[in-house]
């Protein structure tokens, strides 16, 4: 009992020199924190400018990473509908390449919210330049994202079902009428489909190749309808003339598309161009007024 006794009173006084230790840590944490706050330079320093000066570079430079990822993504992702029929191989390409994007977007909105936390983006003559170029590369992050579920949408449609229309229909196959109707549908409810979450201009473009689409198959239909062999041969040959005239009618959809993508993407660009040029300007002539007073503070 003894023993136990001396033991627990050696154990106890372990303990009580933890808790003491532990108390006198903190009191010296607590001075050292108290020292900091007292003694750090108040107001913005050089240090701050420089850093969100440097962040602002690597926001800007970042935006050049998107044009080779989305490149890459259609590459493969074209390729894999094209060639593989199995629905889950198609979503595992999808998946894999569109997560790169979706994690430089994700990095680039956490690289601006990180800017927008420094002091100097408080200041009255930095505060207005700061929000237009987080707005302006805010609104390119987004303009990237959609451009990922434009490209992913068109690439199910047109070159899904859409796809055998001019690729593997034989024309002067005896059923080439009933084939083409088939697909058409088909298409066109892929085309339907694809609108779903695309922007104004990539609706545009689904909605122009479905006109083109249901034109030609509404006259491999009158084919299909027609009651007797001149009728039907008539028909055949009206039918014909449409197909010759169908890659011009495709063509001029989807030079309009190209024309609009390139208008709001060229605005995008000087947009965020100019605003970071006016935070530049900005936080260059906020670095000189450090040189001119000899001194790390305001």
């Amino acid at each position: 009992m003894e023993e136990t006794t001396v033991e627990s009173g050696r154990g106890s006084s372990r303990r009580t020199g933890i808790i003491v230790v532990a108390v006198v840590l903190a009191l010296v944490a607590g001075g050292f924190g108290a020292w900091f706050t007292f003694f750090r330079p108040t107001g913005v320093q050089r240090a701050d400018v420089e850093r969100l000066d440097k962040q602002r570079g690597i926001v800007d430079s970042s935006m050049n990473l998107y044009d080779p990822l989305l490149e890459e993504f259609t590459a493969r992702y074209t390729n894999v509908v094209a060639e593989e029929e199995d629905e889950q191989a198609k979503e595992q390409v999808f998946n894999r390449e569109s997560d790169l994007i979706k994690r430089e977007s994700a990095a680039n909105t956490g690289r601006l919210d990180a800017m927008a936390a420094s002091p100097v983006t408080q200041e009255a003559e930095i505060a207005e330049a700061f929000r237009r170029f987080k707005d302006q590369y805010g609104a390119v992050i987004a303009y990237n994202d959609q451009r990922l579920i434009n490209t992913a949408n068109i690439t199910r449609s047109v070159g899904g079902p859409c796809a055998p229309l001019h690729k593997d229909l034989n024309v002067s196959g005896g059923n080439y009428a009933q084939e083409y109707v088939t697909t058409a549908d088909s298409c066109l409810l892929a085309l339907a489909g694809a609108k779903d979450k695309a922007d104004a201009d990539t609706v545009q473009l689904l909605g122009g190749i479905e006109e083109v689409i249901k034109g030609q198959r509404a006259k491999q239909q009158e084919v299909l309808d027609a009651t007797d062999d001149l009728a039907r041969l008539a028909k055949r040959t009206t039918a014909g003339v449409a197909l010759l005239e169908i890659n011009e009618a495709l063509n001029k959809v989807r030079t309009t598309y190209e024309e609009a993508v390139k208008a709001s993407s060229t605005k995008l660009v000087d947009d965020a161009n100019a605003s970071n040029a006016e935070l530049e300007r900005l936080l260059k002539a906020r670095l000189a007024t450090f040189d001119a007073a000899g001194k790390e503070g305001k």
